[in-house]
């Protein structure tokens, strides 16, 4: 692609964003169609809503917002911030011969669970959310398909929207859906996704990375490599069903796993990373009895504290 081509969808992408966001916007099939001719166009747009979300920060750290005018309204019909002097011309030495759209800070929504809860949620354009254990995530009001997990697991079911892409934000990494089933893990910077339908993208923007249904990514840090590898798609969100499945899995995922679903939690105390498992626990019935079921099948003991439960090899004495 030359560099007019680019510097062209570059262009048209910030006229979509803009436009798209116009209460009197009815093109949406033709927008549909301009995001599907390919991975740049996306990418183009999703950069363009990051240069609009850029300007909106500068703009509050130059000036307090003023109240609005006539002019600025029938600019674009959406709720804007006057500007004058000074603080304008910051503005416009900032974003030189761009649109700049400010707009105020919409009002956020915080689902949690505890450890050992499951809940599911509906989302206004009807896409869904099962939360496992222990999760957060949070969105703005107006724009239930940008969702940002902040920590744990979730399952999300999304209805398709070509002219309304799905976002799920985990730190500074975004993951963009193309008509999906998808599971996301989050615990600290590390992150885990796989595709149960459909397809996610991984980054989108030049290095991007496309899951479709039966992959998966690992990421252990946010500057760690993301790995690819291939998932049963089956098994994905089997938790919500009671069922923890497994190929070639480190132990110490399995504790965390166990841990969250359990509502309790659980360290390691002497066992190897090398130590792997692929096989399926079942999670009916309380902590002891799961975790009775589930040592000899991994080949551990599991032993009880004050402080929780602790996973030890399987040689280990009881105490």
């Amino acid at each position: 692609m030359t560099t007019e081509e680019t510097a062209t969808i570059r262009e048209t992408a910030r006229h979509w964003a803009i436009r798209v966001h116009d209460p009197s916007f009815a093109e949406w099939e033709a927008f549909a169609a301009w995001l599907e001719q390919g991975p740049t166009h996306l990418a183009a747009y999703e950069s363009a809503l990051e240069e609009d979300r850029w300007a909106d920060e500068r703009l509050r750290a130059i000036a307090p917002p003023l109240p609005f005018t006539e002019q600025v309204e029938a600019m674009r019909p959406r709720r804007r911030w006057a500007l004058t002097g000074s603080a304008a011309a910051a503005v416009v030495a900032a974003v030189i011969g761009g649109w700049v759209i400010f707009d105020r800070q919409p009002a956020m929504q915080e689902v949690a669970t505890a450890p050992g809860e499951h809940r599911a949620i509906t989302l206004a354009d009807g896409s869904r959310v099962t939360l496992n254990g222990g999760t957060r995530l949070s969105f703005a009001a107006d724009q239930p398909r940008k969702i940002e997990l902040l920590t744990g697991e979730a399952l999300f079911d999304v209805r398709h929207d070509a002219s309304a892409p799905f976002v799920v934000t985990v730190g500074a990494t975004r993951l963009v859906d193309v008509g999906t089933v998808f599971n996301v893990l989050r615990q600290g910077d590390a992150l885990d996704v796989t595709v149960a339908r459909g397809a996610v993208i991984y980054a989108p923007g030049k290095n991007e990375i496309r899951l479709d249904a039966g992959a998966g990514l690992s990421r252990a840090s946010a500057d760690a490599r993301p790995v690819v590898r291939r998932a049963n798609a089956e098994s994905i969100g089997s938790w919500q069903a009671g069922r923890l499945q497994y190929d070639d899995a480190s132990l110490a995922r399995v504790a965390r796993d166990l841990g969250r679903n359990l509502g309790t939690p659980i360290r390691i105390a002497g066992v190897t990373d090398q130590l792997r498992f692929t096989g399926t626990l079942v999670l009916n019935g309380t902590p002891e009895q799961v975790l009775a079921r589930a040592g000899p099948l991994l080949g551990v003991r599991f032993m009880h504290g004050t402080d929780g439960w602790t996973m030890a090899p399987g040689n280990a004495p009881p105490h």
